[in-house]
C-alpha cells in the first residue's frame, strides 16, 4: 500500500502541525496601511506640540531629538523626518505616547 499525501506529514519526527504556539496570524495589507497612517498622524501631532507639552510625554532621547529636528525643518525634509519618526514609533510601544497625547488634547479643550 502506498502512502497518500496526507500521511506524509505523519512521518516527520517532532513536527506537531497543530501546535498552538506556532499559530500564524494573518494581517491584511489594508490593516498594515491603517496602522502606518495612524503612526504617521501620531508623529505629526507630536511634532506640532509645543516644548512644554512635549516635555510631559515620556520619550526616548533619540525620538525627542528627531521630533525637535522635524519642528525646525520645512517642506520636503519635514515629510521625510515624519517618516523617520513613524519608523521610530513603530519600533516602540507607542500606546503610552498616544495616551499622553490624548490627555493633553482633552485638557486643552
Amino acid at each position: 500500500m502506498t502512502k497518500q499525501p496526507e500521511d506524509w506529514l505523519d512521518d516527520v519526527p517532532g513536527d506537531d502541525i497543530e501546535d498552538e504556539d506556532d499559530e500564524i496570524i494573518w494581517v491584511s495589507k489594508s490593516e498594515i496601511k491603517r496602522d502606518a497612517e495612524d503612526l504617521q498622524r501620531l508623529g505629526a501631532e507630536l511634532v506640532d506640540l509645543g516644548k512644554n507639552a512635549l516635555d510631559k510625554i515620556p520619550l526616548d532621547a533619540d525620538l525627542r531629538d528627531a521630533i525637535e529636528l522635524a519642528q525646525r525643518i520645512i517642506m520636503e525634509g519635514r515629510r521625510r523626518q515624519l517618516q523617520l519618526i513613524r519608523k521610530m514609533l513603530r519600533q516602540r510601544d507607542d500606546d503610552p505616547n498616544h495616551q499622553e497625547l490624548v490627555k493633553l488634547k482633552t485638557r486643552d479643550k
